[in-house]
């Protein structure tokens, strides 16, 4: 391969809004009577709840290898080692890495950040941090009676409740590997396409329960020197295409040349 030169990096920013209660897992050491069986994660000085980057990084990974075809039959990620074609141009091991020994396609190109409470539940947070969560109850239901079962009591699922909403960002690094970059504004648009999917999917723990529906508020591309572009009259309702991506963004967007 050509040698790799970066070409510039974009900012992807949103409001991330719950449309349901929320929970990404902080596991639990201990035992306490009363206490509540899946704690949420929490900053450890604070005590408010964020939203991880690997959180939202697995998430859309996981949905992006499902879409391209990539999933491996061992349950292992796409590019997990050395025991697979190290094709430089895929889009999953060019967007989220890799741990290929011959991979030759440059560095990671996401960087996901944390995604904290947005300016406005902070305060609320801060004014009132006891009320700020839910308690989620779930029973274990008897297949015979049809009620709960009366051997395995209740378990309480702490969440964020819905309507509460996070700051969203994450940077995008745009490279050239001798096609003046075009594989990489084709990733980027895979890449925004995948936050289409996961507002159809879920986010954290018990999706398929109820839990972690989203949804993308002011989506915005900031690039170096160039105007902000609003994404959200245009990142839904793309088929998805292995072989093409939709033309969200287009090169004189964010690079200021022609596409």
């Amino acid at each position: 391969m050509t040698d790799i030169r970066e070409t510039g990096r974009v900012r992807l920013g949103a409001r991330l809004r719950l449309k349901s209660g929320l929970h990404i897992g902080a596991g639990k050491d201990s035992v306490e009577i009363g206490g509540i069986d899946n704690p949420l994660i929490k900053h450890p000085f604070t005590g408010e709840p964020y939203i991880p980057g690997s959180s939202l990084k697995g998430k859309l990974r996981f949905l992006l290898e499902w879409a391209f075809g990539k999933i491996r039959g061992d349950g292992q990620a796409w590019g997990f080692n050395g025991d697979q074609p190290a094709d430089a141009d895929d889009p999953v091991l060019r967007i989220f890495g890799n741990a290929l020994k011959d991979w030759k396609g440059g560095p990671t190109r996401l960087l996901m950040r944390d995604a904290p409470l947005c300016e406005e539940d902070r305060n609320r947070y801060l004014a009132a941090p006891d009320s700020f969560f839910e308690e989620k109850t779930e029973v274990l239901i008897d297949r015979i009676s049809g009620k709960a079962h009366d051997r395995v009591g209740p378990r309480q699922t702490e969440r964020v409740p819905a309507g509460v909403a996070f700051d969203f960002a994450c940077v995008f690094r745009l490279y050239d590997t001798g096609d003046g970059g075009a594989r990489d504004l084709a990733c980027l648009n895979w890449l925004i396409q995948g936050l289409a999917l996961l507002e159809e999917d879920a986010l954290g723990g018990s999706g398929s329960r109820g839990y972690g529906r989203i949804a993308f508020e002011e989506l915005v591309l900031h690039a170096p020197e160039r105007e902000a572009v609003a994404l959200d009259n245009r990142f839904r309702g793309h088929r998805f295409d292995r072989a093409r991506p939709p033309a969200i963004l287009r090169a004189e967007e964010i690079l200021g040349v022609p596409a």
